[in-house]
C-alpha cells in the first residue's frame, strides 16, 4: 500500500508541476508592463496582413502557401511570421490527396524524403485551410520573463489574437539554443531531412519594444 501511495504521490506531482508552472508564467507574462502595449502594437502591425489573407481566401477559397503569393510589401510586415501546417493542406486532386499518405508515419525511412516532399508540395498543394500569424518577439520588462519567448498570435481557426509564450524547455537542448516559436509542421519553409529533425537555431529577429511613456 505504501508503494502505491508513493506512486500516486509521484503522479500527482508530475501533474501539478507543469500546471503550476504554466499558471505562474501566465500571471507574470500578462502582468509584465511591456506586454500589453506591445501586444496592441503587434495587432496593429499585423492587421494589413490579416486583411490581405482574408481577401486572398475570398478569391481562392484557401490561404496561400507563402506570403510571396500576396501583393504585400515584405518590409511592411514588422517581423511577422506566417505559418501553415501539413494537416491543413488543400490538394489539387484526389490523386494528390492519396500521395500525401506517403509522408505519414516513420518518414525517416523514406529514401530522398526531402526531395520527394518538396516535389509533392510544388505539384500537389494548392493552398491551406488555416493559418497562424506570429508577431516578432515582445521585449519583456521583468527579469522573470526574460527566459520566455513572448509574442502575439493570430489564428484563422477562430479569427482571434492572443498573447502566447514558449520556453525554456522548448528553447534549449544539448546542441544549443533553438527557436521555440517555430512549428515543426510549418510548410512555408523547405522541409528538413524529416519532420522530426532538429529545430532551427534562434536567429536575430525583430523585437517589439514598447515606446517610452515619458
Amino acid at each position: 500500500m505504501k508503494f502505491l501511495s508513493r506512486i500516486g504521490l509521484l503522479i500527482l506531482v508530475l501533474i501539478l508541476v507543469p500546471v503550476t508552472t504554466c499558471s505562474f508564467h501566465k500571471r507574470t507574462v500578462y502582468a509584465d508592463p511591456n506586454v500589453a502595449p506591445a501586444y496592441a502594437q503587434a495587432k496593429s502591425d499585423g492587421q494589413p496582413l490579416i486583411e490581405a489573407l482574408d481577401r486572398f481566401f475570398a478569391e481562392h477559397s484557401y490561404y496561400p502557401r507563402s506570403l510571396s503569393e500576396l501583393p504585400i510589401n515584405p518590409y511592411a510586415l514588422h517581423g511577422v511570421r506566417y505559418e501553415v501546417d501539413s494537416p491543413d493542406r488543400i490538394c489539387r486532386s484526389l490523386d494528390c490527396a492519396a500521395r500525401a499518405k506517403e509522408f505519414q508515419g516513420f518518414v525517416a525511412a523514406i529514401p530522398d524524403y526531402k526531395a520527394k516532399l518538396t516535389a509533392f508540395r510544388e505539384e500537389c498543394v494548392r493552398g491551406y485551410s488555416k493559418f497562424v500569424v506570429k508577431s516578432a518577439r515582445i521585449r519583456t520588462a521583468w527579469p522573470v520573463n526574460q527566459h520566455l519567448e513572448v509574442y502575439a498570435q493570430f489564428t484563422s481557426a477562430d479569427a482571434r489574437w492572443s498573447v502566447e509564450w514558449c520556453g525554456p524547455s522548448g528553447r534549449t537542448n544539448h546542441t544549443g539554443n533553438w527557436d521555440c516559436m517555430y512549428s515543426a509542421f510549418d510548410e512555408t519553409k523547405p522541409p528538413g531531412p524529416y519532420v522530426t529533425a532538429g529545430m532551427p537555431r534562434r536567429l536575430a529577429r525583430p523585437v517589439i519594444t514598447p515606446p517610452n511613456p515619458r
